[in-house]
């Protein structure tokens, strides 16, 4: 029998316990567009997305540069990044946006200059979902190619049930791109253990009591060294977190749901409507029902 240091080698390990990071990825849509018009100015979402153009003719400013979309290359946006997009060197508005497109499946851009434009909108939820902002230009490999031809595909189609096999070939682009992140972009989701946990609450409690003295509780600590602790840890105090990750909440349903402002409004923790719309407006600069007619994907 084969030894190390005198002792027999076992042939099963699981005695051993590992642990490993749990994440989950909430896929919020994969829509397949033509567009002859994407030009917007300052764009910034609580959600990650990936972007490939089958044409070139696109690109994306991020910190004064330009990122070209190009057949060759998927695009990952982190999270609460701040971006602008345009095609075909048109001017991009001061404000507001400029947009002109639709489903591949209902295509009818006549004879116009016009790309095609798969987009996928995900969340990985808390903490992975702090990865530093950020546009990242990848290469894609053969079989990206093969899952991007599938996802296409699929929607050529039909755009609002998917496959088994396509989903999983959506989740192989998003965990695929995840894996070529540097490794100091997730520097911002570590931390003090008992952040975590609370972060994690907050999340899964978002409509519960998240006063101070409860998530104090959920840290095992006393309410006043937990607060300073969350406001060292994230830079900002515990409620000025918990109104933001409301904000964010509703940001997503808005952009993806069909559900009314009242049902938002609920469905985040805010007493009414008026209460949701204050603080959204005050955070966003949108109140709930612009943001819905700008921002909300109904094609």
């Amino acid at each position: 029998m084969n030894t190390t240091d005198n002792r027999p080698l076992k042939g099963d390990p699981s005695e051993i316990i590992q642990v490993f990071p749990k994440y989950e990825i909430q896929i919020h849509c994969c829509r397949y567009w033509w567009l002859q018009n994407w030009e917007f100015n300052n764009l910034s979402f609580p959600f990650w997305r990936v972007y490939h153009n089958s044409f070139e003719g696109a690109a994306i400013i991020y910190n004064d540069q330009r990122i070209p979309i190009t057949p060759d290359k998927l695009i990952l946006i982190a999270p609460n990044t701040s971006y602008s997009t345009y095609m075909y060197n048109n001017p991009i508005p001061q404000s507001g946006y400029s947009l002109k497109g639709g489903r591949v499946s209902h295509m009818s851009p006549s004879n116009e200059q016009y790309l095609l434009h798969l987009f996928i909108h995900f969340n990985l939820g808390m903490p992975y979902d702090n990865a530093t902002p950020g546009v990242h230009s990848l290469p894609i490999n053969k079989e990206l190619d093969t899952m991007l031809s599938a996802i296409k595909k699929h929607l050529n189609y039909e755009h609002s049930k998917f496959s088994f096999y396509s989903t999983l070939a959506i989740n192989t682009i998003v965990n695929h791109l995840l894996s070529k992140l540097p490794e100091e972009s997730w520097d911002d989701t570590t931390g003090d253990h008992r952040i975590i946990t609370v972060i994690k609450y907050i999340e899964r409690q978002l409509i519960s009591d998240l006063s101070n003295p409860k998530l104090a509780g959920i840290a095992k600590m006393a309410t006043n060294a937990f607060t300073r602790l969350f406001t060292k840890e994230k830079g900002i105090s515990p409620q000025q977190y918990v109104k933001k990750k409301r904000i964010d909440k509703a940001c997503i349903l808005l952009h993806h749901s069909h559900m009314s402002i009242e049902e938002i409004a609920s469905a985040c923790g805010f007493a009414d409507r008026y209460h949701f719309t204050r603080i959204f407006s005050k955070i966003t600069d949108y109140s709930p029902a612009k943001y819905k007619k700008e921002f909300s994907i109904d094609s």
